[in-house]
């Protein structure tokens, strides 16, 4: 995985976090936790499941935000580089 493909997904994940967000003062930046810092409720986060799966057909975070969440680790760095897994090239 190269660095700017990494970056576009970083890019994606924050605008699609910021857009969710609505007008909430919260700075989003790519070390925020969703369930922490940016204290998405359940719908909020169905949403965020869902602007994933539609920019990125067949990837699925719900199994990443299951075993993320509980301790804060469920940040967007934590999201992309668990995303980028299913974006390398094969070999």
């Amino acid at each position: 995985m190269t660095l700017p493909v990494k970056a576009d997904v970083a890019q994606h994940v924050i605008a699609l976090c910021r857009s969710i967000d609505g007008n909430n003062m919260t700075p989003i930046a790519i070390d925020v936790s969703l369930t922490r810092t940016l204290a998405f409720d359940s719908l909020k986060l169905m949403q965020f499941f869902a602007g994933i799966e539609q920019l990125y057909p067949g990837i699925a975070l719900e199994d990443w935000f299951i075993e993320h969440s509980s301790d804060g680790r469920d940040t967007l760095s934590s999201a992309v580089a668990y995303m980028t897994q299913f974006l390398a090239p094969n070999p």
